[in-house]
């Protein structure tokens, strides 16, 4: 998926517990509660598939108008998982236009107008709003602990950032 700075990321890794065992219980948990968020701040958010929507899906969090909000995704290792959710806030058409070109590089035919933003649905949404009102769930399913990346971390990853910009045209 490709993203920017309207862009939302959540990554989650955790070890396998029987409340979150299994691939589509994790998608079914984390959607829900990413789509109730949404939906306490006066989004239609629902989950559920969005035909020709990139990286198809049944837990897809969508609009309920044809649009994708959230996509997600999970990666697995022995006894440890990875959920990864991008919520798109703003700004649909750069990651429209993406698509467009990898479809039409790849002969596929998904429908890049799918790709929707959460201040597409409510204007005036921002960042922040989406944020607050994350924590607030998280927070209510438990206690959060802030901690601070370690700067080797920090350091590594922005060592890094240039391979995965898109060069400018």
């Amino acid at each position: 998926m490709a993203y920017h700075g309207g862009a939302l990321c959540i990554d989650h890794v955790g070890p396998d517990a029987p409340e979150l065992a299994s691939i589509r219980r994790r998608f079914a948990v984390f959607d829900d509660l990413l789509a109730r968020t949404l939906r306490a701040l006066g989004v239609a958010a629902a989950v559920g598939e969005v035909p020709g929507e990139y990286c198809p899906g049944e837990f897809s969090v969508n609009d309920g108008r044809g649009h994708k909000l959230v996509g997600t995704a999970q990666r697995l290792v022995p006894r440890t998982w990875l959920f990864s959710a991008v919520i798109l806030i703003s700004h649909p058409d750069p990651l429209r236009a993406v698509l467009e070109a990898v479809y039409a590089d790849w002969n596929w035919t998904g429908i890049p107008a799918t790709v929707g933003a959460v201040d597409r649905s409510v204007p005036g949404l921002t960042w922040n709003h989406v944020h607050t009102a994350l924590l607030a769930a998280y927070a209510a399913r438990g206690e959060l602990v802030p901690a601070v990346m370690p700067d080797s971390a920090i350091a590594l990853a922005r060592s890094r950032a240039d391979r995965h910009r898109v060069p400018q045209s």
